[in-house]
């Protein structure tokens, strides 16, 4: 009896381990939970690496987040788009939240004018007070005090048009220049472009093509986000409804490592203490029919991740 009943507890207690092991770390989520959704997929994979969780804004009105930058004082910044006119479409209005990393409160937010921006697929900081939002067609460099006490870019932004190969499915920043990359399936042409800051100042509402670009890199395909690390190091994401990838990829754009994630896996940031964070377009209202419903901005502990078996 004895026997028996040490190898049910030992069975008890790996179930409890197992079951600890594919729950997201970090405690509950911050912010609040959108009113349609019961509740959330919390067994993803990497589930150990992830931290603190937030849930992404916008929810409730049908936004599709995309892009993360990180600011100093514990502030993220989430880019977004509302499809129109139905939850089919792939673009529309697009919107940026400041969110509080520590409460999950939105503090702020600002739109781009509808037709000028439909997807948002990318945000970076690229220096005191100016966020660069790269969407599909163009790049928007905004002067964020302006823009936040405004609700909106009118006045508040230098844009470039994109033409050529150049795409603005995401946006970095390695503290000098800005990169753009393109999300494709076409093996050869999925690059990230490093971009002269000087261009918003020379050309100013003009159309910019690789041509201007100083280098670029040959990455995954369907990528969706980057971000440069404090040693240099480029972490990137690539996702679909099924399945997602964390890269590491060294500075010729070689990976290094490879990590299962929650599917949707969008924009990447690292904040000012050196950590990396990212969120996940799934459980939008347009990926309800998606197995997975994450719709967390969270913090990922790199050292804690796993790589597929």
């Amino acid at each position: 009896m004895r026997r028996l009943l040490a190898v049910l507890l030992a069975v008890l207690f790996a179930a409890l381990a197992a079951g600890c092991a594919t729950a997201p770390a970090g405690g509950p989520a911050r912010g609040a939970a959108p009113g349609y959704l019961g509740g959330a997929t919390l067994d993803v994979p990497n589930a150990d690496a992830l931290r603190r969780r937030i849930w992404v804004p916008g929810l409730d009105e049908g936004y599709v987040p995309q892009g993360l930058a990180s600011a100093p004082g514990g502030v993220l910044y989430v880019s977004a788009y509302r499809p129109m006119p139905d939850l089919k479409a792939n673009g529309g209005p697009c919107r940026v939240f400041r969110v509080d990393a520590a409460s999950g409160a939105v503090t702020g937010r600002f739109d781009v004018p509808p037709g000028a921006c439909t997807h948002a697929g990318g945000l970076v900081l690229v220096g005191p007070g100016r966020l660069l939002l790269a969407d599909t067609r163009r790049l928007f460099l905004i002067d964020l005090a302006r823009a936040l006490a405004s609700g909106g870019t009118e006045g508040a932004a230098r844009t470039l048009k994109l033409g050529g190969a150049l795409r603005g499915a995401y946006a970095a920043f390695d503290g000098r220049d800005p990169w753009i990359g393109t999300w494709t399936r076409e093996p050869g042409a999925a690059r990230m472009y490093r971009l002269p800051a000087s261009l918003f100042d020379t050309l100013d509402g003009q159309t910019i093509s690789e041509a201007q670009a100083l280098e670029s890199l040959p990455v995954p395909l369907e990528a969706q986000g980057a971000a440069f690390d404090r040693e240099g190091g480029l972490w990137l994401s690539a996702s679909n409804g099924r399945w997602a990838r964390l890269y590491r990829l060294d500075r010729q754009g070689q990976v290094r490592a490879g990590y299962p994630m929650v599917p949707g896996l969008e924009g990447l940031a690292v904040d000012e203490a050196g950590r990396l964070w990212s969120l996940s377009e799934s459980g939008a209202r347009k990926y309800l029919h998606w197995a997975a419903r994450f719709p967390f901005v969270f913090q990922i502990d790199t050292a804690r991740l796993r790589a597929a078996p």
